[in-house]
Parts: structure tokens; sequence; C-alpha cells
């Protein structure tokens, strides 16, 4: 496979992604489910899907066998089900509910700059000049889309700031804790498909609502199919093929797409337009997400 092919494949799994935004935006304004059911049904029925998948690749049998002679693994593979699948959902729809799909994923992806300070922290050093810079243009961004420049108002509800900045950490999270378990050799596809369920399966602690028919009402159903099949399982597959032929640097670089398509989506489909300084605070979020690569090289 080409590197070019990959690139297209990661930046397409970008692209559905902020489609699923957009259909979580969608949904909420027909159905009175929360975000918390939402993610319930999502993690399960998306993670079995993808650990099916990964039993008719071959990955599940391997991933099974490495997580049986490991059992640290398994805990760890719990963690990472709760906080980077589980909780990196609910924040991301209870942020759409309450503030849109756009300023959610944007907003969300200043995670970069969690990332950064986190190394910086851990490592006990000074981000270098890419990295200082990212976290910059991502504190800003988020002010500035937020606030329109003027620091006296919000134009983004503050409970879709905190939901969205909560994503954002869990998210980074989510990019940071698995890499452990990469390197243990377990399949792609059936770690995420396992942290899903996982996730999944624990959320049915906290809803109080078990009903799912809902979910399969005329007004709804396109939405969450969506949200599941284009959302959810096809972006994860696209981007882990993808992964395989590139760097995480490169990846990186294909991620900006979400929060483009998200706004260009979201103005078609809702008429959600930005002014001239919120629009600057969107492209500095996205530059946050470029700098440090296009520095590093």
């Amino acid at each position: 496979m080409s590197r070019t092919f990959s690139l297209i494949t990661v930046a397409i799994s970008g692209i559905f992604w902020a489609s699923s935004g957009i259909a979580v935006q969608d949904f909420f304004s027909y159905s009175n489910k929360s975000a918390l059911d939402l993610t319930n049904i999502r993690l399960n029925t998306a993670g079995l899907i993808l650990l099916l998948i990964s039993w008719k690749s071959g990955g599940f049998k391997k991933s099974f066998l490495v997580l049986k002679s490991k059992k640290k693994i398994l805990i760890d593979l719990i963690i990472y089900g709760i906080i980077g699948m589980g909780l990196v959902q609910l924040s991301y729809f209870a942020g759409i509910a309450i503030g849109g799909a756009v300023a959610t994923t944007v907003i969300q992806y200043s995670c970069p700059a969690f990332v950064i300070l986190w190394h910086s922290f851990y490592c006990k050093k000074f981000p270098k000049l890419g990295e200082f810079l990212a976290v910059i243009f991502a504190s800003i961004g988020v002010i500035l889309l937020v606030t329109g420049g003027n620091l006296n108002q919000l134009l983004v509800p503050i409970g879709c700031i905190i939901w969205s900045l909560i994503s954002g950490a869990s998210f980074a999270f989510a990019s940071i804790y698995p890499q452990h378990l990469f390197a243990a050799n377990i399949d792609k596809c059936f770690l995420t498909g396992a942290g899903m369920l996982t996730g999944g399966l624990i959320s049915f602690f906290a809803v109080d609502d078990l009903n799912w028919f809902p979910f399969f009402e005329s007004d709804v159903i396109f939405d969450f199919v969506w949200i599941i099949i284009f959302g959810t399982v096809i972006p994860f597959l696209f981007y882990n093929i993808g992964l395989n032929y590139l760097t995480a640097e490169e990846a990186s670089i294909t991620a900006t797409t979400e929060p483009l398509a998200s706004v260009v989506i979201s103005y078609f489909i809702f008429g959600t337009a930005f002014g001239f300084v919120e629009s600057i605070g969107i492209i500095l979020v996205i530059l946050a997400i470029l700098t440090p690569t296009f520095i590093k090289k």
C-alpha cells in the first residue's frame, strides 16, 4: 500500500468522524435520549462489530493470547476502555448536546496542547519551539472561538466548553496510554473494539433507561446508523490501516480534516457560520495540530 493512499485513508477517517458529530447534533434535535444513553449504545454496538472484524481477520486470537499471558495488560485495557473510550465519547456527546458539533470538535482538538504539556511535565523539560507554539495557538484559538475576541462574553455555553475540554484531555489520554498495548502486539482493531465494549458494559451501571428501541425510531434511525457505521467503525478501520504505513506525525497532520470538515458540513446542513474572530480561532487550533510537525521537518 502506498503512503499516498495511506494519507488519504487517514484523512477520510477524519471526515467521517466529523460527520459523526453532525449526526449526533441532528440526533439530539429529534430525540430526548441523553448523551450517556447514546454513549452506551454506540460503545457496545460498535465495539462488538470491531471485535467481529478482528475475529475475521485473525487479530482476535493473537490478541487474546497476549492478554492471557500478560494479566496486567487486561487491567490496562479496562482503564483504556473507561477513560480512553467511555469518557471521550460521553464528554464529546455532552458537549454537542449543549453547544453543537463544530464548537465541541474544535475545542476538543486542543488535545495536542494537553499531550505536549503532559509530556513536558513528565519529562521535566520545557517544550520545544514547535510544541510551545502549538500550546499557544491552541489556547488563543479556543479563547477566540468561545469569546469572539471579547473576554467579557461567551459565545459558546460554558457547559459545552467544559465537556469539550474534558473530551480533549481524555482524547489525549487515549493517544498516549495505549502505546505499550500496541507494543505488546495487540491488534489495533481488537484493542479499539475491546476498549469500546469495556467502556460500554461499564456504562450500563450509570444508564437509567436501558430501552434501546427509541434509537430505531424513524426520526433518528438514519442518524443512529450513521453514528455507528460511518462515524465509528469505518473511520477507526481506515485510521488503523493508515497508521500501519504512516508515522504518528504524518497521521496527526491529516487529523486536521476533522475540525475542518465539521465546519464545512455544519455550514451546509445547519447553516452554522462564524464571524471573522471566531474563524481565526478555528484556524489557530488547526495550526496547533500542524505546527510541531512542520517545525520539526
